[in-house]
């Protein structure tokens, strides 16, 4: 992005920063900003390409200031989206004093009403009667048992913890509800239900039920939701009201702003991958948008909020389009931001969509689980196909970005209308529907590139058939930067399988409630995933060490090559681990692993394999097959050396909850050895009929060869012993 945002650590007596950047090592002509409050800094212009050196240093409350830091180097390319940052000044001039100001602005009135009087009538007609509802009625009443998910063993108080979200949520969407009626209509009635509805959220409360230490869950809703009601029914309240419900906004920031998941802004900005902390950001953002020139605060909070934006926002992401976290993370968090994406665009003319992640926030879904897939990748709760979340904030991409060149949006609209997903109604469908227009015509993705590398967070996803899960042979490997860390646990250098719209070989993404002896026992640990073992010990769980990558790849219209690292994840055990995976295209699709490791010391090696139904073992042969309804699989390992075999099923310790049983298989080198190439050959197949086949493997000074044989035909992969790209050749 033009201009970069410089990003520190932040020192613990800082109080203040000053920024200095040049194109100079020396920083002569320097550009010096003095009295930044955050470890970041992202100017308000956009720069020259070319490289730059940068440095920063601190003043303390008492005025002591520090040395410089060590000058560090970036490259500003010339074809870098400008992005420049508004000033606090800026974003205040932006902001204005009129309301409303969260999605919708002063000038947005007319076209809105015209919206609901017209095209959107039935829509508008339809949130208008549920006012009348309400009306009628009073408000959801205050959570009154205390739920919290922070001791694992209190299972009456995990009870409440989500019910409690629930209600919170319930209660503020009512709100919600009467007071854009009351923006729309003017109507008196809805103004004084919204003013009721607000007051009464102001009256919970904030060290009961919705405390945010307490419940987070709860706690984040009493955030932002209650100022979004103030906001559009801003002239409903008087002066007093005004006051009351600025007293209790403040202290539900305050609790926030303490919290692990903020630290005082420096803190979060510090550590941004707390996972909670990219959902509480935005949500004071807009409570700050929202009371900007009624709470002295309101500004603090607001440069925050577009501070951590440019500088380390979404942190779970890459340029492509990946998510760490996995799809069913990445739609619990998008569904979550349009509202602040929005309002920042409308009250502080910031482009969000110059962002790369958000150029091609489709993108991930579209390639983890294209049409009819039976699950949705890596990932906790990945083991569902793709979650109807992902609906609402796609909904809201598309349209914003329809008539944008090169975007992917027809792609996604297609996509979205094959998993005849739902756009989003209530408050927030009308809104879209009203001020952002139609989303492009559906385009099929036939003229896409099947299969697609996410480089930043190590997936990739090849395909034989990206339209249609049914018609797919679909190969989903990782080997990440960002280690294994939060929602995104599964080890490096595992994979998945389906096929023909079946899951053959799956990933243990179950979980019961984060953290419990099941998820962080079982879950994370390598044998619960197709993953490889050295004398029975696995990765390091949940940590963020950049343990793997993807180190080359090769995708085209005969097949895929993937070559994973992940030597460094297994504690000093291992000195090389590539992991290629070879997905060979055509009438009978198959798929070659290659496993190339070397140990310090003389070891065995294990290679798991899970699947939601049994296996049957061929040790002997060194086989092993699986049916499912609709396909079936049979594995056939090419080891230099005898293997053993055993096969399990449950979970150990078991979870808290009901999941789909899983059955593993282990097959593990008998004879220890410091180095080893194991070739494993995968060969789906539709209905309950396998293909006659075979395979064998051949060394030579520079690839393992494999040669599969299915009928006449005999298909040769080679794979690169130390340098080069994996090769096909027919005969």
């Amino acid at each position: 992005m033009n201009p970069p945002s410089f990003v520190w650590l932040h020192e613990k007596e800082a109080d203040r920063y000053a920024v200095q950047w040049s194109r100079h090592r020396d920083f002569r002509d320097a550009t010096p900003v003095e009295d930044v409050p955050w470890n970041t800094y992202t100017h308000h212009a956009p720069l020259d390409a070319g490289t730059y050196y940068w440095r920063y240093r601190f003043t303390t409350a008492k005025g002591a200031r520090s040395s410089w830091s060590a000058v560090r180097a970036v490259v500003v390319p010339g074809d870098a989206p400008a992005l420049p940052m508004p000033t606090r000044a800026q974003q205040r001039q932006r902001v204005g004093n009129a309301h409303p100001r969260l999605f919708v602005r002063k000038d947005d009135l007319p076209r809105l009403r015209e919206a609901a009087a017209g095209p959107l009538a039935g829509e508008f007609q339809k949130l208008r009667s549920q006012a009348d509802r309400l009306l009628r009625s009073e408000p959801t009443p205050e959570p009154t048992h205390r739920g919290s998910a922070r001791n694992k063993d209190d299972l009456e108080a995990i009870k409440y913890w989500w019910p409690n979200r629930q209600q919170a949520e319930k209660a503020c969407g009512e709100a919600e509800t009467l007071a854009l009626v009351y923006l729309v209509t003017g109507e008196a009635k809805y103004g004084q239900a919204a003013r009721k509805w607000v007051l009464h959220l102001a009256s919970w409360d904030p060290d009961g039920p919705t405390n945010f230490a307490l419940n987070c869950e709860a706690g984040k809703v009493m955030l932002y939701r209650p100022a979004r009601a103030y906001d559009w029914a801003y002239d409903a309240f008087s002066q007093a009201d005004r006051e009351k419900i600025a007293a209790i906004t403040r202290r539900r920031i305050a609790d926030a702003w303490k919290s692990g998941e903020v630290r005082q802004g420096t803190g979060h900005l510090n550590s941004p991958y707390s996972s909670h902390g990219n959902r509480t950001w935005h949500k004071i953002g807009e409570t700050g948008i929202a009371f900007l020139g009624e709470i002295d605060e309101a500004a603090t909070w607001v440069d925050y909020s577009v501070n951590k934006f440019f500088a380390c926002y979404p942190v779970w992401s890459d340029d492509d389009g990946g998510w760490h976290e996995g799809v069913s993370y990445l739609a619990g968090y998008m569904a979550k931001a349009p509202f602040w994406l929005e309002t920042a665009r409308k009250s502080l003319g910031i482009d969000v969509h110059k962002k790369p992640f958000f150029a091609q926030v489709g993108d991930y879904p579209l390639y983890v689980c294209p049409p009819h897939s039976p699950n949705s990748g890596f990932g906790d709760l990945s083991c569902r196909p793709a979650p109807s979340s992902i609906g609402s904030y796609l909904d809201y991409h598309m349209r914003a970005q329809a008539g944008r060149a090169g975007s992917h949006a027809p792609y996604w609209r297609w996509w979205f209308d094959q998993w005849k997903m739902d756009e989003p109604g209530g408050v927030t469908g009308f809104l879209y529907r009203a001020m952002l227009g139609e989303a492009p015509p559906a385009k099929p993705v036939r003229d896409l590139p099947q299969s697609k590398i996410f480089r930043g967070i190590g997936v990739a996803s090849l395909h034989t058939d990206l339209s249609d899960a049914r018609r797919d042979v679909h190969v989903l490997l990782k080997s990440s930067p960002f280690g294994t860390q939060s929602h995104g646990h599964n080890p490096h250098n595992s994979f998945q399988l389906n096929a023909c719209g079946e899951p053959l070989l799956v990933t243990c993404v179950y979980r019961d409630l984060h953290g419990s002896r099941f998820h962080y026992q079982y879950a994370h640990s390598t044998v619960a995933h197709n993953a490889v073992l050295v004398d029975g010990q696995g990765q390091t769980k949940h940590t963020s060490a950049p343990h793997g990558r993807i180190a080359a790849f090769r995708l085209g219209q005969d097949f895929d090559w993937v070559m994973g690292e992940a030597a460094d994840a297994y504690q000093g055990r291992l000195t090389r681990f590539r992991r290629h995976a070879v997905l060979v295209k055509g009438a009978q699709p198959f798929v070659v692993l290659c496993d190339d490791l070397e140990a310090k010391a003389p070891a065995t090696f294990q290679f798991m394999l899970h699947a939601l139904q049994p296996f049957e073992l061929d040790e002997k042969a060194a086989r092993l097959a699986t049916q499912r309804k609709d396909a079936g699989l049979e594995v056939r390992y090419l080891s230099p050396g005898p293997l053993a075999m055993r096969q399990w099923d449950g979970f150990d310790p078991p979870p808290r909850k009901e999941f789909p049983n899983q059955w593993h298989v282990e097959s593990s080198t008998k004879d220890k050895s410091k180095d080893l190439r194991m070739v494993t050959v995968l060969l789906p197949y539709r209905g309950r009929n396998a293909p006659n086949w075979s395979a064998r493997r051949e060394e030579s000074a520079d690839a393992v060869v494999v040669t599969v044989t299915l009928g006449e035909e005999d298909t040769i992969v080679r794979v690169p012993r130390v340098q080069g790209q994996a090769s096909v050749q027919r005969r």
